[in-house]
């Protein structure tokens, strides 16, 4: 996974329209949420700092900015120089006793392997009155190329996730904002190149690609242009 988003730092910034939007919406929330007038701050999967240079400006205090791809965080390091940086596994966070007021993410988590056991850990390393704020994909997320593939009954290699109620039942505590969107796509080949320019296109475990002909089908199915929908689960835990 780190090599694969690694390979895809100098592509991800003009590929990733769906993280810049999730980002938009994410940093709104943590602009509402209390905080002390110098916050100690942890972002995991920070990528190339599209959260990163939104939050800089509104969340003042101690930064530490991690992700798992050295390359990227090489990228994000010249947006916020005082700030600290760390290669970090975030399911496996390495913080030593350090607790934070504030731990924000986008579009990060949906690739921890239990999402539960790493959002446990994640808040543990809150402080007292401390928020952990991040985003991930739900269920309804790729639905048309979903649909293209379960209609020629073919197996599609993106990642199931889980919908706002599951999600929910899996973080009983915490409060969950739904951000549907679509973007438009020239055509089916132009979402999946999207996906590899940002390092996402790695496909679930076990999946096998596609027949040439199969492919074709499905590319079929989606039409041109292509409609893709977004369902961003945006998710606060701590202190109402």
């Amino acid at each position: 996974m780190a090599a694969a988003f690694s390979a895809a730092t100098a592509t991800y910034e003009a590929a990733a329209r769906a993280q810049a939007i999730s980002a938009d919406h994410l940093a709104a929330m943590v602009a509402a949420l209390p905080r002390p007038p110098q916050a100690t701050v942890l972002e995991f999967g920070c990528g190339t700092g599209l959260l990163t240079r939104r939050l800089l400006p509104l969340v003042a205090g101690d930064w530490l900015i991690t992700d798992l791809s050295p390359t990227m965080l090489e990228t994000a390091r010249a947006i916020a120089a005082r700030a600290r940086f760390q290669v970090m596994d975030a399911e496996w966070p390495e913080v030593g006793e350090q607790r934070f007021d504030l731990i924000v993410s986008n579009l990060a988590a949906q690739w921890f392997h239990d999402l539960a056991a790493a959002i446990a850990r994640l808040t543990a390393l809150l402080a007292p009155g401390g928020h952990l704020v991040f985003s991930t994909l739900g269920a309804q997320s790729f639905r048309q190329w979903r649909d293209a593939h379960a209609a020629l009954g073919l197996p599609c290699g993106i990642p199931a996730f889980p919908s706002r109620a599951e999600l929910q039942n899996i973080l009983p505590a915490a409060r969950i904002d739904q951000q549907l969107f679509t973007l438009p796509y020239d055509h089916g080949r132009a979402f999946a190149a999207e996906l590899k320019r940002i390092g996402a296109g790695t496909p679930s475990p076990g999946h096998r690609p596609l027949k040439v002909a199969d492919m074709r089908a499905v590319l079929q199915r989606l039409g041109q242009p292509a409609s893709i929908t977004y369902d961003v689960l945006h998710v606060v835990i701590g202190p109402r």
